[in-house]
């Protein structure tokens, strides 16, 4: 499971578009795991190449 502090070692482009019905759930016993675009979460999406947290994606 990535986390906020894990290498990135795969870049998505702007308007890429991301077919995913794969979620990876990460639990903490501190919180959320992770805060992104001003939000905080658990839910990863998983995407070409990794991991993305689900509040970077927009639902189209």
């Amino acid at each position: 499971m990535a986390t906020m502090n894990s290498p990135v070692h795969h870049h998505l482009h702007h308007g890429e578009v991301v077919r995913s019905c794969v979620v990876a759930i990460g639990r903490t016993h501190s919180g959320p795991a992770y805060q992104a675009y001003g939000h905080e979460g658990h839910l990863w999406r998983i995407v070409p190449g990794g991991q993305v947290p689900q509040t970077c994606l927009h639902r189209i």
